[in-house]
Parts: C-alpha cells; sequence; structure tokens
C-alpha cells in the first residue's frame, strides 16, 4: 500500500485496503468498477469517447464544465451526501460503505471526487483544510475547492476561510500551506485518524490498534502516533509491547509535555513485567 512513489499509490485502492480492518473478506473489484461506471456517466454527459479510446480531456472543455458534470452524477442524479445525522460512525470512513450507503464525511466524499475526477482525466487534489476536508482543481483562473460534502458546492479560497470561520465562530489563523494539495500518505493518515477516533470514542482498542500500526506504516518516525500506540498495547495489556513503544516515544520526543506521564507508564509496567516474571 505504502511503497515506492507517494504519487503511485492507489487511493481507492488503499482505502478499500483500509476497509478490511471491518470487511476482512472484502472484494474490492465491485467498488473499483463503480468508481469506473460512475465516471463513464460523467464522460458520457460530456460526449467524450471512452477513456480507452480518449484518456485526455479535449482542451476545449473547460476543468468548471467537468467539475460541473462531476457533481450533476454524483450529487443530483446519485444523492451522495454528508452523513450528517451518524457523523462519528467509523463507517463513514471506509470507502466500500460509502459506495454503498452514498453518504460519508468530508474526506471519503473528497476521495470518491478525487477518484473520479482521476478516471474522467482531470486532475483533483485532497486540500487537508482544520476541521473539514476539501478537494481542489487548478483552473485558469487559479484554485478553485470542492466541498464534497455539501453537494461539491465550489469555492474560493476566501469563501474557503469564510467558512472556516463561521464552522468555529471564532477568529483562526490560516496558513497558506493549508491549500495546497495534500501528499497520498498524507491523505491516508489523515483518513486513518479520523477512523482511529472513531473507535476510540467506542473503545474498540484492538481496532485502534490495528488503525495505529498502518499509520506508522505510513509515518514510522511519528512520535505521538508511537505514545498511542503505546498506550493501546497498555490498555490491552501487551505489556512488552507498550514498553517498546514508549520507550521510543520518550526517545523521540524528548521536550514533549507529557514526558513525565509516559515514564510513570514505563515505570509501572517493568514493575508489572518483573511481577509476571
Amino acid at each position: 500500500m505504502v511503497a515506492g512513489d507517494d504519487a503511485a499509490i492507489d487511493l481507492a485502492q488503499a482505502a478499500l485496503l483500509i476497509a478490511c480492518i471491518e470487511y476482512p473478506d472484502l472484494d474490492m473489484q465491485p467498488y473499483l468498477a463503480q468508481l469506473d461506471a460512475l465516471a463513464r456517466r460523467v464522460r458520457a454527459l460530456l460526449a467524450l469517447a471512452p477513456p480507452d479510446i480518449q484518456p485526455a480531456l479535449p482542451p476545449d472543455i473547460a476543468p468548471l464544465t467537468v467539475l460541473h458534470a462531476i457533481n450533476q452524477v454524483l450529487f443530483t442524479e446519485e444523492q451522495f451526501r454528508g452523513n450528517q445525522d451518524d457523523y462519528e460512525n467509523p463507517h463513514n470512513s471506509y470507502l466500500n460503505q460509502v459506495l454503498e450507503k452514498h453518504a460519508g464525511l468530508p474526506i471519503t466524499l473528497t476521495l470518491l471526487y478525487i477518484e473520479v475526477g482521476k478516471r474522467v482525466g482531470i486532475p483533483i487534489y485532497g486540500i487537508g483544510l482544520p476541521y473539514h476536508f476539501m478537494a481542489g482543481c487548478s483552473t485558469p483562473e487559479g484554485m478553485i475547492y470542492i466541498d464534497a460534502f455539501h453537494e461539491g458546492r465550489l469555492l474560493t479560497q476566501q469563501e474557503c476561510k469564510d467558512y472556516i470561520r463561521q464552522m468555529f465562530r471564532h477568529r483562526i489563523k490560516f496558513y497558506l500551506q493549508w491549500f495546497k494539495p495534500v501528499s497520498h500518505k498524507q491523505f491516508l493518515v489523515r483518513l486513518l485518524n479520523n477512523l482511529k477516533r472513531a473507535y476510540l470514542e467506542k473503545e474498540q482498542y484492538e481496532r485502534t490498534l490495528t488503525v495505529c500500526d498502518l499509520i506508522l506504516a505510513l509515518t514510522p518516525q511519528a512520535a505521538t502516533e508511537l505514545r498511542d500506540r503505546g498506550i493501546m498495547h497498555l490498555q490491552l495489556k501487551h505489556y512488552a509491547r507498550a514498553l517498546h513503544d514508549l520507550i521510543a516515544y520518550v526517545d523521540l520526543a524528548p521536550d514533549a509535555e507529557d514526558r513525565s506521564e509516559m515514564q510513570g507508564h514505563i515505570k509501572a509496567i517493568r514493575q508489572m513485567i518483573a511481577m509476571m516474571n
């Protein structure tokens, strides 16, 4: 899933692999075929030949025309929507469930949008704004932002800022890098962090641990992820593994605010292990 060049990572396949946490016997092919079928319908609206005949978009088709066609298929005809009524449900993070239920989180609906766009022939990127993930598409007039959680509405950078401020009703300092495309690995880490929070809320620690393992496969030097995995091992009474991760954490983050707390865990785990020998 993560080997090789970042751009070579297939986001749809990676997301379906993540869904195997919940659905270990998942057959990916029907869902990949569903993405292909959605893209064919968009191409039909644009009067384009099949991708094996005409893989690239003609230069006379404006990006906004393509985005409106994607919106027509995904949100008007198929009625994909943000799952506002059951936002914290882990199933919102699984691409197979999003394709089946036509509802999901901002990041999974953005993933759907990116993958349909890729099959149509238009590059669309993940934009990791705080609190709300969006898509981005380059146009001759500049970057346009797509809110897939709200039926693909198209926003300028300023409108994105206004929306984030409105969501949280306080002043927030914006950084230019927030509006730049995220890498595929960054995309997957954010997807996995959503899933981790959802499983923690439900106290499903085994699944949380599996998610931690996947995040560390993507970001092996992420100190806070080592800490979180260590705490999950401790919660599950995997004392040797918890000790390994928490020692690694305090070594990687010597100035962390919770260093003393983690050292306390390390001391307690060592005592626990000594009592068991």
